[in-house]
């Protein structure tokens, strides 16, 4: 019988190798990461009326995608990017709250494959909005939106170096950036695979990312409680945002979802 060989050459496709360049835009020495614990008491609470008012609940990526929306409107020195090609970068100051978050896809050689899209005005749009958008973005594909289409065309077709800069461009055109990335700020999901947190430089200014929703042992009112509880970090470039205004927004985050009042505009 023939022995197996120790490794193999896979047959990696144009569009696999342009993806393996995709995070060299990241500078992980500008970025801080600070985390924390939520109390989901009130998340869980929130969701069980949800689910028995309309049948359904929220999801949790909705939740935190709500809460970010309203710290870019509260926060808004934090809703900045640093956008040009070099020499001619420029502070840009975002006025809208369209966060954007991650779509799983798959390449032969590069499973999971992320593509992001923003979700518009979260801020003012209610949970189960969100919600739709968050499931609609599942069943994404080149037939149903033409960003993708356009994304996985540059990927497949183009070659390396310019499919790169082809990608690269809304890090150096802000009205690109808006209809690609949104405004400042994206969310990270790990827990949708029950992972608790996550650190890593991504090609946002801001990210805030939250891990798995489940008991783990809490301090209230002094004692040791099991309480719902979820992991939360905020990721920032701290050539916008030094430490003092970085941790008053992050405190306001998590206080944010602590109490879980969320109104419905929609």
């Amino acid at each position: 019988m023939k022995s197996r060989s120790v490794y193999e050459v896979l047959p990696a496709t144009r569009a696999e190798r342009n993806a393996w360049s995709l995070n060299k835009i990241l500078k992980p020495e500008n970025i801080v990461t600070m985390t924390g614990t939520v109390d989901a008491s009130q998340i869980v609470a929130m969701r069980d009326r949800y689910r028995a008012q309309f049948g359904e609940a929220p999801s949790f990526t909705a939740i935190v995608m709500k809460a970010a929306g309203l710290m870019m409107e509260r926060h808004p020195a934090a809703n900045r990017a640093i956008i040009g090609p070099p020499l001619f970068r420029r502070l840009i100051q975002f006025n809208s709250s369209d966060i954007s978050v991650a779509i799983e896809t798959n390449l032969p050689c590069l499973p999971g494959l992320a593509f992001t899209a923003p979700i518009r005005g979260t801020a003012a749009k209610d949970l189960r909005s969100i919600s739709r958008e968050l499931r609609a973005f599942t069943e994404v594909s080149e037939a149903t939106s033409a960003d993708y289409a356009s994304y996985m065309k540059v990927l497949k077709r183009v070659p390396w170096p310019l499919s790169g800069w082809l990608i690269h461009l809304p890090h150096w055109i802000p009205t690109l950036w808006m209809r690609y990335r949104g405004c400042a700020c994206w969310v990270n999901a790990p827990s949708r695979a029950g992972v608790d947190s996550v650190a890593a430089a991504f090609p946002w200014p801001l990210t805030f990312t939250f891990g798995v929703i489940k008991e783990r042992p809490f301090v209230v009112d002094g004692r040791v409680e099991a309480r719902q509880t979820m992991p939360v970090g905020m990721l920032f470039d701290r050539r916008i945002m030094g430490g003092g205004p970085a941790s008053r927004l992050f405190v306001d985050f998590m206080k944010c979802l602590a109490v879980a009042e969320f109104s419905d505009a929609g």
